[in-house]
């Protein structure tokens, strides 16, 4: 105890105004360091992640290439291409072609004269006639739904059509950012390890709190890709089965489903409860019961099990940390926070624990005082 206040000691005596100085200088330069590399820090974070997360199945391509680093570099960074580029590119193909080929199909649904069947449905056509009753003529008479249902679709298919323009028109940025994360990830995977000793030998806490917050930070990392990824898919399954069932595409609202996923609160329910309006208006009461129950009680289950079982199994954290991590991470970061928001509450968790170990006598004093 005495040397590490003497330690202390010496260190206090020897700062000087230089030494301030040089940490005012510091301070500046990280800082304008972060705003030169604001607009490009996610890639390079994810870059870093992926790397930390990969790094054994670089030593193990390493070995086999006669620890040759920049040709196992190279090979994990192509793994890596092609493991997220292929998928996403099959996905995007066959979500946009599926998806003007139902605004096609319901289109046509319509001109076969399915509407007037519908307004002939015994519940339907009460409903109107009451309405009717009730409601000036203009208001309802006047409603061709022939010409509103096409107008919708139409009206939807465009949107569809737009959406599919902005994506396309946003290639360029996305596929700049997917090199700059490919370009950093060939480095730092590399270089990872002196990386990480250089900024852990700059940080002032012990070698053994460093290591919680390391650990923490891949296993929080690992948990919050894994089981969002793996949550969406389970998901998009799901649903894709059931979808395919009711005799609906199913790939393609099975593909929408899984990117619904990620949207709190609603989640998956935005794609299928739609979806069940549909089929019991078009008169398909069973399979309209048979998607509500599906996707209540199996897709939702996915959602309920899968993530906390990731991210309690890994990172330590109860269900309603979890839940507002996510949350939070959304609403401030946008589509990263499903990673950033999760470290971040997780090293908020060991920063508390190192708290309480290191001030333990103390904060029991305060306790018993």
């Amino acid at each position: 105890m005495s040397k590490n206040v003497n330690t202390k000691n010496e260190l206090n005596s020897t700062l000087n105004i230089a030494h301030y100085f040089l940490f005012m200088l510091i301070a500046i330069s990280l800082f304008l360091c972060w705003k030169m590399m604001q607009g490009y820090i996610d890639p390079v974070v994810i870059a870093i992640i992926l790397s930390a997360l990969t790094h054994p199945i670089y030593e193990w391509i390493k070995k086999k290439c006669g620890n040759r680093s920049n040709l196992a570099a190279f090979i994990s960074c192509l793994l890596l291409n092609l493991v997220i580029i292929i998928p996403l590119f099959l996905i995007f193909s066959a979500v946009i072609r599926q998806g003007i080929l139902s605004v096609s199909a319901i289109n046509r649904w319509i001109a076969d004269g399915n509407i007037e069947k519908i307004l002939q449905i015994p519940f339907i056509s009460n409903a109107l006639a009451l309405f009717d009753e009730h409601i000036e003529d203009t208001l309802f008479k006047s409603i061709d739904f022939n010409d509103l249902m096409i107008n919708i679709s139409s009206y939807v298919g465009e949107i569809m059509m737009s959406q599919g323009k902005y994506i396309i028109s946003n290639i360029s940025s996305v596929a700049g950012k997917f090199f700059l994360m490919s370009f950093a990830f060939f480095f730092i995977i590399q270089d990872q390890k002196r990386i990480f000793d250089y900024v852990l030998h700059l940080s002032p806490l012990s070698s053994t709190h460093e290591k919680m917050l390391t650990d923490k930070i891949k296993a929080v990392a690992k948990s919050a890709i894994l089981g969002t990824l793996i949550t969406a898919l389970s998901q998009g399954a799901a649903g894709g089965v059931a979808f395919a069932i009711c005799g609906l595409p199913g790939f393609f609202w099975g593909a929408v489903m899984a990117f619904a996923s990620l949207i709190p609160f609603v989640g998956t329910s935005l794609i299928w409860v739609p979806a069940a309006i549909w089929l019991f208006i078009s008169g398909s009461w069973g399979y309209g019961t048979f998607l509500i129950i599906w996707s209540a009680l199996v897709v939702g289950s996915i959602d309920n099990f899968v993530r906390p079982l990731f991210m309690k199994g890994s990172a330590g954290m109860g269900t309603l940390l979890i839940f507002f991590s996510i949350l939070g991470g959304l609403n401030y970061f946008g589509i990263t926070g499903l990673v950033y928001g999760p470290i971040i509450f997780g090293l908020t968790i060991v920063l508390l624990y190192i708290y309480d170990v290191e001030f333990h006598l103390f904060l029991k004093h305060q306790d018993k005082s």
